[in-house]
């Protein structure tokens, strides 16, 4: 796998749904999977979105087959829908604009700004004010970026 996710971004979400995602953030797309693609997912322990590449996604697969191997039974079943069911692939234009889907903004609980913060071989993206709630009191480094951000965008933290 080629390169990782690194650094934070905070992006306003406009009128028709789009979001510029990070410069950093397609370099590694395009590098690991040499698509202009992000699959975004509802994250399966935060309220909050995560994002990844094409190559990844098969990665998961990988996973997935490892864990059941030939046994194609519900709970693989159970499995593979939490995994990809959820899932929307999104190409980006010139700009690095992606469109957010009604649901998929609903299911990261998206409003006006979207916050994006790298974890390796994913990123997260965020309601910032949720991310304040969920993690400002245990992290108060990440809450101080996230304030600043906020206020950064002309926002109240």
């Amino acid at each position: 796998m080629q390169g990782f996710f690194h650094g934070y971004a905070m992006n306003g979400i406009d009128a028709k749904n789009r979001v510029s995602v990070p410069s950093g953030y397609r370099e590694v797309i395009e590098a690991r999977s040499h698509a202009r693609i992000i699959v975004l997912a509802p994250h399966e322990r935060e309220p909050c979105l995560i994002g990844y590449d094409q190559a990844y996604s098969a990665r998961l697969y990988e996973k997935l087959d490892r864990r059941f191997g030939d046994d194609f039974g519900p709970e693989r079943d159970d499995a593979a829908r939490r995994q990809f069911g959820a899932t929307e692939q999104l190409g980006y234009d010139d700009n690095g604009r992606i469109v957010l889907s009604p649901m998929i903004k609903e299911l990261g609980e998206l409003d006006r700004l979207a916050f994006f913060i790298a974890a390796g071989d994913t990123f997260e993206i965020w309601n910032p004010n949720v991310l304040l709630e969920v993690k400002g009191a245990s992290d108060p480094r990440l809450a101080r970026i996230v304030r600043a951000q906020i206020e950064a965008k002309g926002g109240k933290a």
